[in-house]
């Protein structure tokens, strides 16, 4: 099968979650056409599978795609320069666990209590801070995106994400439920661990 940056992101999506449905596949912005006619291509090639509503990927599915990912840098060559942005991300990551933290607990007279979001200046504190490392993101995500393309889409998700929690929709956060900004960041996160071949850092 020839992969191209559309298979690429459908794969790179199911060797991150292994297994999903259909619905969750439509946020990776292709249509739905295109979905269904590479969901079909990819189970007739035997490189996934499907069960009931969900779709799982295959032993032959993550070697193709750890395999074009490999290709991707090579090709580029600018796999040191890739790596030095996968770093600066890296840095941005220890930025935005820490806000997630402070969004979920706050200090409370030395003692961390879970945040009940009943005040709206500390969520807003957190969210102006948000929009910094947001900002921040952007700049080296224009950078790996000039390398790898597919990932713009994360930029367009990031973005769609932070306008929500702009306009007073709190669960856009880190809602496991939503296209939470924390659910967006957790994907390129590990999109990019994934092909620099960096070790998560907890």
């Amino acid at each position: 099968m020839q992969m191209n940056q559309k298979i690429f992101l459908v794969l790179n999506y199911l060797d991150i979650f292994k297994t999903t449905n259909e619905e969750a596949l439509k946020l990776l912005g292709l249509s739905e056409n295109e979905l269904k006619l590479i969901l079909k291509n990819l189970f007739q090639e035997g490189l996934i599978r499907r069960t009931n509503s969900e779709w799982i990927i295959e032993e032959s599915g993550e070697e193709m795609v750890r395999g074009y990912r490999e290709r991707l840098l090579r090709e580029s060559s600018r796999s040191e320069e890739f790596m030095k942005y996968c770093e600066e991300f890296e840095r941005l990551n220890k930025e935005f666990k820490e806000l997630v933290t402070r969004w979920q607990l706050k200090d409370e007279g030395g003692m961390l209590v879970p945040n009940d979001h009943s005040d709206p200046d500390y969520d807003f504190k957190i969210i102006e801070r948000l929009s910094v490392v947001h900002e921040k993101t952007m700049n080296v995500l224009k950078r790996i995106c000039e390398i790898i393309p597919a990932f713009k889409i994360y930029a367009k998700r990031l973005e769609n994400a932070l306008n929500l929690l702009m306009n007073g929709n709190l669960e856009y956060m880190v809602d496991k439920s939503k296209e939470s900004y924390h659910e967006v960041w957790f994907e390129l996160h590990e999109s990019l661990l994934k092909i620099s071949g960096m070790k998560r850092v907890e």
